[in-house]
């Protein structure tokens, strides 16, 4: 698995409190985290979550389910406590989608509206659910998901990573095939940049940092209103 990664700071926001992992030499997972709180605490949260799942995946005997599934409860104890201890964090939390290969399978682990991607024979699609009042109101069919990226709401996300002392985690397993690509990303993204444009982008020539250059050149010039933060995980091969 090779991971390219791409960050920007948007044309409205003050500073980029979105943060990603990209793994160490012989590591196999990464992360996308979009933070939110006042002043700089959504900054503080998505760098305290994306840095305690990290050093939690390294300690891991087994890159698994469980072992992600523990990363992330425990990044989520630790910006929650942060938010307790500190008054001028208070509230903050992030969203945070994460990805993990071992043998073959992907484990893809998921709170708040940071989307994952795949990317496979030539079609796109949305492994996760974004958990927001949007997505609640397209899932009862009160608007159609082209309503819902323009809904004045969208933003209202129901789950997060730091706001409670538990939170629900969605857990998605997939098995891998070689050439599969993963697209992990913040709503920065997917808020001007239709999941067409990623796909064409992803099939197109070059290196795949440039084609993340010019995934961020799309969402800049379609309004580039929040920070943008965007991941292509390549799948070479199965890996015993």
């Amino acid at each position: 698995m090779k991971v390219y990664a791409i960050t920007d700071i948007g044309r409205m926001r003050p500073i980029n409190e979105d943060a990603y992992y990209l793994p160490r030499e012989g590591e196999r997972f990464c992360a996308v985290a979009d933070g939110m709180g006042g002043h700089n605490a959504g900054e503080v949260a998505s760098a305290m979550a994306v840095e305690v799942f990290s050093r939690c995946m390294r300690q891991a005997e087994d890159i698994g389910e469980q072992a992600l599934f523990d990363s992330v409860a425990q990044a989520n104890e630790a910006v929650f406590e942060a938010a307790l201890e500190n008054e001028g964090m208070s509230g903050m939390g992030t969203t945070f989608s994460a990805l993990a290969e071992q043998g073959g399978v992907a484990y893809i682990a998921h709170v708040g509206d940071s989307r994952v991607y795949l990317l496979r024979d030539g079609a796109i699609t949305r492994v996760t659910t974004d958990h927001t009042l949007v997505e609640e109101m397209v899932q009862k069919g009160m608007i159609t998901p082209r309503e819902a990226r323009f809904h004045p709401r969208r933003n209202i996300i129901t789950r997060a990573l730091g706001t409670e002392p538990d939170v629900e985690i969605d857990l998605i397993r997939l098995d891998v095939r070689p050439g599969d690509v993963f697209f992990l990303c913040s709503d920065g993204m997917t808020n001007y940049v239709e999941e067409h444009d990623i796909l064409l982008a992803a099939r197109s020539e070059g290196d795949w940092q440039r084609k993340l250059e010019h995934l961020v050149s799309l969402a800049l010039g379609n309004g580039g209103a929040d920070n943008i933060t965007a991941l292509f995980a390549v799948m070479e091969e199965a890996t015993a």
